[in-house]
C-alpha cells in the first residue's frame, strides 16, 4: 500500500534523510519503521499499564503473604516455648 504526503517542509525532509542515513536506511525504509513504531505506541502503552497493574497486585499479595508468614513464625515460637517447659 502506498501513502503520499504532500507539502512537507524541506528542512524536515532533510532531517529525515539525515536520520535515515545515520541508520543506514533509505528514506522510505526509515519512514516505514517510524510509522510502524508510531502505530503500535497505544498498544505498548496499554501493555505497559497492564504490566504496572500486575506488578502492583503482586506486591500487595507478597506483602500479605509476608504478614501471614510473620504471624505464623510468632505463633510457632510461642508454641515452641510452651513445649520447652
Amino acid at each position: 500500500m502506498e501513502i503520499k504526503i504532500r507539502g512537507v517542509d524541506p528542512v524536515i525532509v532533510k532531517k529525515i534523510d539525515e536520520l535515515a542515513k545515520a541508520h543506514h536506511m533509505s528514506r522510505n525504509q526509515y519512514l516505514k519503521r517510524c510509522l510502524s513504531k508510531y502505530a503500535i505506541v497505544p498498544d505498548v502503552a496499554e501493555l505497559d499499564s497492564k504490566y504496572a497493574n500486575l506488578v502492583h497486585v503482586l506486591v500487595e499479595r507478597l506483602e500479605q503473604a509476608n504478614d501471614v508468614i510473620e504471624t505464623n513464625n510468632i505463633l510457632l515460637e510461642k508454641l515452641n516455648d510452651k513445649t520447652d517447659l
